[in-house]
């Protein structure tokens, strides 16, 4: 009976390369060896990872299995790591920093999606992932002793690659924006602390979506336009345009100078109401009912 023998060149450092090996075993703990340590051995001399066996049946499954913990591998150990690679170089943020962390989590949650059922914390497009990839693995396993990782997930595995790129451009994109944002609001809250207080209070009326009134302390209209402010622009699509929503109420508030803002609204947690708080600060308390 012909010896089946399969080498994997890691070719990561040894404490990772020690990991994958026990990916490796893991399927087939007790299969060899009177520890039941699996038929997978690592060499301390050239750090290849080796496996030799003599398999009367099942060589398609055990390729198999072999193939899904060299996926698994990837998305757990070397994903991460490509993230932060992608993302050092687009934004220029330490690797090692809490907020390169944060937006490889941020990553990791767009390629992973969302659970596949409830209770489940790993969504479905890690499992997607883990099978697609496992399955490349598996065939060229079948017909290949050698299997060089890094080279082969380079030039075989380019859509996973790319889809993980994708992901990172995602990630960085929307901090950018919250960046962004951020200075925004910063800006403003600078203005609003500077400014002189024109009048005493404003009313802010958000009967929902994007209908807004303003009314004065004495619950008229703050001016001529404020009649005519309860619907903004929409765009061809339909739909309201929110930075231009956000930047004409934010216009009309500044020009105001309140000493103090009500916010009337049952949405709370809208984009621009919460834009409001954040700019106007002490200045603007919310109020959950809507005067008449």
């Amino acid at each position: 009976m012909k010896m089946d023998e399969w080498t994997i060149m890691p070719g990561t450092d040894l404490a990772s390369a020690q990991r994958l090996a026990a990916m490796l075993n893991q399927p087939f703990a007790g299969l060899k060896g009177s520890g039941g340590e699996g038929p997978w051995a690592l060499s301390a001399e050239d750090g290849a990872i080796r496996c030799c066996l003599t398999i009367e049946k099942g060589r398609e499954q055990f390729c198999a299995k072999t193939g899904a913990a060299l996926s698994e591998y990837m998305v757990t150990e070397r994903e991460p790591a490509l993230l932060r690679a992608i993302i050092h170089k687009k934004l220029g943020i330490k690797p090692d920093s809490v907020e390169a962390d944060v937006m490889i989590s941020e990553a990791i949650g767009l390629l992973d999606g969302e659970p596949e059922s409830e209770g489940q914390t790993v969504g479905r497009g890690r499992s997607r992932r883990i099978r697609k990839w496992g399955q490349s693995f598996a065939a060229y396993l079948k017909d290949k002793a050698v299997l060089h990782l890094e080279g082969f997930i380079r030039f075989r595995l380019k859509d996973y690659e790319a889809e993980v790129r994708e992901a990172a451009e995602t990630a960085v994109e929307e901090r950018l924006m919250e960046r962004q944002y951020q200075e925004f609001v910063t800006l403003l809250q600078a203005m609003v602390e500077w400014q002189e207080v024109r009048v005493p209070a404003v009313h802010l009326l958000h009967s929902g979506g994007h209908a807004f009134r303003l009314l004065d302390d004495k619950m008229r209209p703050l001016d001529r336009e404020a009649e005519t402010f309860a619907v903004l622009p929409a765009t061809p699509g339909g739909s309201v345009d929110e930075q231009e929503e956000e930047s004409l109420l934010v216009s009309k508030l500044l020009a105001a100078s309140p000493r103090h803002l009500y916010i009337h609204t049952r949405e709370p947690e809208a984009q621009v109401i919460r834009t409001l708080l954040g700019i106007f600060g002490d200045r603007a308390a919310l109020c959950p009912d809507m005067p008449t």
